[in-house]
């Protein structure tokens, strides 16, 4: 039983569907349709990035990748690129079904265009981000595969229950996170639920996570009351969810229990102030106890929802800061390209040699925006000259010079002559194609020599080489072409 929606955040547009696994548990998808995805996350690249976010703010981290998840999650993202769909669903029979995707697709957040390598690409999805930080996440399977990613949450909700009831927040204790979101989920988002109508820009959803002994931590609601949150000006308003809170009508399910963790948000109506400390407050009662937690944070500069792209031979950079960014170039051997400085809403021709480089931008922080940083990847694909010199004619032949670049010395191509011959009416002559000879040959320096045909006749000559990589350089394919008619 699905129900497709929409998601967006100040980075991205997605769509988001809640899907109702084999166990009763709700699961989220999102796809993030971003210009160009600069490169695919590793689980292991993946899960250092979650875990360094888990524990900064104080939420248990060494999680593991179960390595058959992950595989699975590959044959889900493979599956969903032949089939051009974003689905939990594998159907026996259609092009990519296996049984470990369909098993990753039912139990996994998905995404499209969306990777792991510049952070957590579910930063500004509360949903999904509340699934990912749950205190009993131990294991995961993850791939960013074809275009898609895959990663595993609720089979791994397997970590040992605490010693004692426990509270966990995202923010932490101590930590910091941007001081304003705009969270926009279909059929609602935890904001729609107590009247804050997307797609409204408040402040960040604070993240309350609960634990106890003997409790499970899938679809058992904890309740969050007396929440507050302070600032230098006083006490801000807030609105509260946990997983006692009611769903609209027409759904699957009557609370929002099933869709998280032991737990619930804070959710601040207007905007913080940026570069502020922040005390917050909440009682929660779970398993029979009522847990009294304070913590404070600090608020960063405004999101400034920038992005570097590279697109057709261009680089192109949009945010809402005024602040240009300035981007240096690394090629896989370490050598360094000319640093661009690019300024938002605008783009620059890429003037790169031939390879594998990672371009890496950062744009200071100013008017009260925070600073961004985003790494990418590039790959410039070499086109090798090839050509035919003029036709020039001896007593018995007539030849064509060969020029070519140095990566082309020594490498095969294939030779297409075919025959022409001049035919003439009373309103002109013209030539017409004959038959056509193939072979193999190496480019080396000389000449390319036929035959001298008679008068009348004469060749179409076209010399193509296959795309390669040299020394890890990826090169297109070239092809030259020349005419000769003896008249």
């Amino acid at each position: 039983m699905n129900a497709l929606g929409m998601l967006a955040s100040p980075r991205y547009i997605a769509r988001i569907a809640l899907l109702i696994s084999l166990t009763g548990v709700a699961m989220l998808v999102s796809t993030l349709p971003s210009p160009a995805l600069a490169r695919a996350a590793t689980a292991r690249e993946m899960l250092a990035r979650l875990n360094a976010q888990r524990s900064a703010n104080g939420i248990p981290a060494g999680i593991t990748e179960n390595a058959a998840w992950s595989a699975d999650c590959a044959s889900h993202d493979h599956y969903m690129a032949l089939n051009h769909v974003l689905t939990h669903d594998e159907r026996a029979g259609n092009p990519g079904y296996t049984a470990g995707g369909a098993f990753a697709g039912k139990n996994a957040v998905l995404s499209e265009s969306a990777d792991w390598d510049s952070g957590n690409p579910y930063e500004y999805a509360p949903l999904h981000l509340d699934q990912l930080l749950a205190p009993r996440l131990l294991r995961l399977g993850s791939a960013d595969a074809e275009g898609f990613s895959c990663t595993t949450t609720f089979p791994g909700w397997t970590r040992a229950a605490p010693r004692e009831p426990t509270v966990h927040t995202y923010p932490g204790d101590g930590a910091s996170i941007y001081a304003s979101e705009v969270a926009h989920e279909l059929p609602w988002t935890p904001g729609d639920l107590v009247g804050l109508s997307q797609p409204s820009r408040t402040g960040p959803a604070l993240i309350v996570l609960a634990d106890a002994p003997a409790q499970t931590p899938i679809d058992n609601s904890a309740t969050l009351t007396a929440a507050s949150v302070t600032g230098p000006t006083g006490a801000v308003e807030v609105r509260t969810v946990d997983g006692t809170t009611a769903l609209p009508q027409g759904g699957s399910f009557a609370t929002l229990a099933p869709y998280i963790a032991p737990g619930g948000f804070i959710i601040p109506v207007r905007p913080l102030i940026p570069h502020t400390t922040y005390r917050a407050h909440v009682v929660v009662s779970f398993a029979g106890a009522q847990i009294v937690h304070d913590w404070s944070f600090t608020t960063r500069g405004n999101d400034p929802h920038s992005q570097l792209v590279a697109r057709r031979g261009r680089l192109w950079f949009s945010s809402s800061s005024t602040q240009p960014i300035r981007v240096s170039f690394t090629d896989n051997g370490g050598a360094s390209g000319r640093a661009l400085t690019i300024r938002p809403g605008h783009s620059v021709w890429l003037k790169l040699a031939p390879g594998s480089w990672r371009a890496c931008g950062r744009q200071a922080a100013g008017g009260g925006f925070d600073s961004y940083t985003q790494c990418l990847a590039v790959s410039v694909i070499g086109v090798p000259a090839l050509r035919l010199g003029k036709p020039q004619t001896t007593a018995s032949t007539v030849g064509f010079a060969l020029r070519f670049g140095t990566v082309l010395r020594g490498r095969r191509a294939r030779l297409t002559v075919t025959s022409l011959a001049l035919q003439c009416r009373p309103n002109g002559c013209s030539a017409v194609s004959g038959a056509s000879t193939v072979r193999r040959i190496t480019l080396r320096a000389g000449t390319l020599t036929l035959p001298l045909p008679d008068r009348g006749r004469g060749y179409e000559i076209e010399l193509r080489t296959s795309a390669f990589q040299a020394r890890g350089t990826p090169w297109a394919s070239a092809r030259a072409s020349g005419v000769f008619l003896r008249r």
